[in-house]
């Protein structure tokens, strides 16, 4: 029973630990929109990751 106790209480701790982080993280500001000819165009960065297919 007590280590469920300390497990919980370690896996708590990490949580907040790493809600803390991302909170104080620097708030992204919005992308730039640009008027296309039929619809507005966002510019903004993206990250795309890949894994390769198998053969």
């Amino acid at each position: 029973m007590k280590t469920i106790a300390l497990s919980i209480a370690s896996s708590a701790l990490v949580l907040s630990a790493s809600l803390s982080a991302l909170a104080a993280a620097p708030v992204q500001h919005h992308a730039p929109i640009v008027e296309g000819k039929s619809q507005p165009i966002l510019l903004a960065r993206m990250v795309v990751t890949a894994t390769p297919l198998p053969n």
